[in-house]
This record gives structure tokens, sequence and C-alpha cells, in this order.
């Protein structure tokens, strides 16, 4: 079902009405009339992703404010009775969950704010080294103008909801297309992150960048390598390696191909996944570049058909990473884990949609070949079960078989891909026939053994190896049937 900000993006209304039925409808938003009414002066604007989200349709998780005519000493203890605040001075920003919003994400309320180049020599184009100076008198265009990009540079005014777009973020919106906000060199120069964030949106809003941005991009990109010399004496990275992980990911999770093409044409690859920009000079047998193959792969991953065959809707993003990694000709688990390694991939909790569970992409690729020496028909059963009725074992199959369409070739690994789907097929289909479930309940556990007055011992898995194989060979059916097998396995 649509849900109501994609009902109405479609329609032709303005983007005012858009943004008031996105304020209206917020319950996180109803404390901005007391503050109106205890601050007449005051203005409360909707800014940067907030207003961008609302105005494409979506339904914004974050939500950015500004705040002025309100000086700092004035808002913190308003803010403090009207809720849960934590100020953040450096940046003038408030972390507020109003009262009655306690399971909310919490608002991001700020002052408006400049930020500087403090001295150009020595400046190392990262965000902490900005001079940042927050004014509550600030007009918002200044504050806008700091902005990394067009379309992050609107503000909609709450009270009499108007639309502020001093550098024609709308029509960027409406073009796609991802802007500097004035100088593109300037931009990257006060903060090269902002570089990561423009191969992020594009990738998550499926926009083009701006030729002179672009441009602009490429010729700095190297100011992600910069350094910085620690208090310590050590050299640190000004732009953090967890950052590059953090937007690659946000990225290529939204759209793996896109990201890839954007990073390998910029060099973002080349610096800091050179094992996978080489794909682009190696040729596969056919003549195709190996990063076409890797390409391919994730292509095939993608389709809705062949999703459809494993029976889910969307490849997991450690799986989409593992087909990243699929084709390349080193040790391909180690290679992944110096990358997840230097980049944190593990960074992201587990219910989050970009989420990498680094060990589960370090065994697909230990895995994805075993085919080409192991028949899984000779498999004992319940190995297999364990190898393949998991989460990562559907994935292992789907990697094996995307593989295998995008090389192109005819092998014994690939009619054996066919043979672990049809029976991985037929245990689940066993299994909802008689339970409903993926699985077949076990008929013993370790506990059952030791009722049995088995001690505690390395025959146990063995013992329950056995129990496994006959029932999912519907050998046996019933728990008293597989004590009667230990007992008879114990005798021998």
């Amino acid at each position: 079902m649509e849900t109501l900000l994609v009902h109405y993006a479609r329609k032709s209304i303005s983007p005012e009405e858009r943004a008031s039925l996105f304020v209206d409808g917020e319950p996180r938003l109803t404390w901005t009339s007391l503050l109106y009414a205890d601050f007449p002066q005051a203005e409360i604007f909707l800014v940067g992703g907030t207003i961008r989200d609302v105005l494409l349709g979506r339904h914004p998780q974050d939500i950015d404010l500004v705040v002025r005519n309100v000086p700092v000493d004035v808002l913190e203890p308003w803010l403090y009775r009207h809720g849960a605040a934590e100020f953040v001075g450096r940046f003038g920003t408030f972390k507020f969950v109003p009262h009655g919003c306690t399971n909310r994400q919490p608002l991001d309320i700020a002052l408006p704010r400049t930020e500087h180049v403090f001295d150009p020599d020595a400046h190392a184009s990262g965000r902490k080294s900005l001079d940042v100076k927050f004014n509550s008198d600030l007009p918002i265009k200044e504050d806008l103008s700091r902005r990394d990009f067009t379309i992050n540079a609107m503000a909609f005014e709450l009270r009499n909801r108007r639309l502020i777009d001093p550098f024609l973020g709308l029509q960027d919106l409406h073009a796609g297309s991802i802007s500097a906000v004035l100088l593109p060199e300037q931009r990257f120069f006060e903060d090269a992150t902002r570089m990561l964030r423009a191969l992020r949106l594009a990738s998550q809003l499926g926009f083009g960048i701006e030729e002179l941005t672009w441009r602009a991009l490429k010729a700095n990109i190297d100011l992600l390598q910069k350094t910085t010399t620690h208090e310590n004496g050590t050299h640190i990275y000004v732009v953090p390696r967890e950052m590059i992980g953090r937007e690659f990911l946000l990225g290529f999770n939204a759209h793996p191909m896109h990201t890839i093409r954007l990073w390998l044409e910029c060099r973002a690859l080349h610096l800091f996944m050179p094992e996978l920009a080489r794909l682009e000079g190696l040729l596969h047998e056919d003549r195709e570049t190996i990063l076409q193959k890797t390409l391919n792969t994730i292509s095939v991953l993608e389709k809705p058909s062949f999703l459809a065959t494993y029976g889910v809707h969307r490849a997991t993003p450690t799986l989409l990473l593992a087909a990243l990694m699929s084709f390349v000709e080193d040790d391909k688990a180690t290679i992944a884990r110096r990358i997840c390694t230097d980049y944190y991939f593990h960074q992201f909790p587990n219910n989050h949609h970009a989420r990498i569970r680094c060990e589960d992409l370090f065994w697909l690729l230990s895995h994805m070949h075993d085919f080409e020496t192991v028949d899984p028909a000779s498999l004992r059963p319940s190995k297999f079960e364990n190898m393949f009725l998991t989460e990562r074992g559907r994935d292992l199959l789907m990697l094996m078989h995307a593989t295998s369409i995008a090389s192109g070739r005819h092998s014994v690994a690939r009619e054996r891909i066919h043979v672990a789907e049809r029976i991985r097929e037929r245990m689940i289909a066993d299994a909802r026939m008689h339970e409903g479930a993926d699985r077949l309940p076990r008929l013993l556990t370790g506990s059952d053994l030791q009722v049995l007055g088995i001690e505690p011992g390395p025959g146990y898995r063995e013992l329950l190896d056995l129990v496994r194989d006959m029932q999912l060979s519907h050998k046996i059916e019933s728990k008293l049937e597989a004590e009667e097998l230990v007992k008879l396995a114990l005798k021998k």
C-alpha cells in the first residue's frame, strides 16, 4: 500500500503543499506551536535531507530543523522543559525528543551557522578543522550557503509555509542532478567527505552528478587520502576510514552497479579497493573484462525472476558484496578481510538495511567453488542441511548460480549447482508438508542423549548427525525410533 507521502508526491501539488502535509502529519513537530507561542519572533525551518526527501515523496526518518531568533541560552532550557534534550556545542545542535515521542527518533535542532576555512595553507580538508560559528540571528540564506549540494540547501519555514531555495535545489531535484552549492572545488576543499556524500546520494537517489561538480570531484579525490599528525606524533587520516566504508556501503546497498561505476570512474575504487579496480584491465576467456563479469553477476542477483527461484525479494547486502569480489583471482577471503577491516564494514547494527555480516562474507567466498571438487549428492543429508538450509547457505547457492551464469561456461560445477538446488527444494518441501516450516524439528537433542545415559563427549555430534541423516532420509520419523537407532549404534 502506498504511503501518504508517495501518494501525494505523484499528484500535481506544489512543493509547499507537499511539505505542509508532512509537517501536519508528523507528531514530532507538534511542539513547534508552543515555541511560536512563547517566542513570537522565532522562525523554524525544515532543512537539509529532510526537506529534500519530503519533496521527493520519501518519508524521512531523521528530521533536521533550524531555529532562528531564539538565543541558545534561551532555547536550551525551553527544550529541557518540553522533552529530552542534549546539546552538541561545537555545531550548535540539540538532539531533542519531545514529550510524548519517547520511542521516536530524536530531532536534530540547530542554530543557523557559518563554516569557514580558518587557515587555507594548513587546512586538511576535514570537517573538524573548519571554523564553525553559530548565531541565532544569522539569516537562513547564509546558513544554506555553507551546505554541500543544492538539493540539501533548501529550507521550509513552518509558520508561513514557504520554501526557501536560493540555489535552485528544487530545479536540480526535478532534473535528478547533484550540484555543489556555489564553487565545487571550494566545497570539496572545505570538507572532503562531501565527495563521498555525492557518490552515495547519486546511488541512493538514482541521480546524476552535474558536470562541473563531477569534474571537481574527480580532480580532488586524492583529498580523501590526506593525513594529519596526531598529538602523539602518529599520522592519521583526515577522513576516517570508517566514513569511507559507511558511504560506500550505503550507496552500494541502494544501487550496487551505479556505485561501482561511479567509484571506478572517479578513481575512488583505485584508492581504497585496488584489487577490484584492477579487474577492469583483466580479460575473461571470452574477451569480456573481469569487471564486466562481476557486474553481470550482480545484475543476475538483482533480477526478480532469479530471486523468485530462491523465494526472496532482494539479495542480502552480504551476498551482493560477495558477488563484487567473486571474480578476484587472488585469495578472495583474504582480500575481503582486508577491505572489511580497513573500512569497518562491520559498523552497522544487526537491524540496519546495509548490514554486512563479515564472517558470512568470508565463508561465502571460501566455499563458492566447492562444487568443482564436491558432488552435493554425495554429502550426508545432515551436512547438506547445515550448509545449505540456512540463510547463508541459500546465499552460497545464489552466488554459485549467479557467477556460473555470468561466466557463461557450462561445467560440472554448474550442473552440480542445479543438483544442490533440487535437493534443497525437496528438503524444504518435505519439512513444510510435515511441519509447515523450512526445516524439520530434530528428533533428538544433546539433552535427550544425556537422559539415555550417554556421557557428553565428541561422539555426541556423530550420534546426532546419524539420527538426522536417517530422519531426513525418511527412514525414521519418531523420537522412539531415534532412541532405538542410538542404542543400536552404541552396541556397534
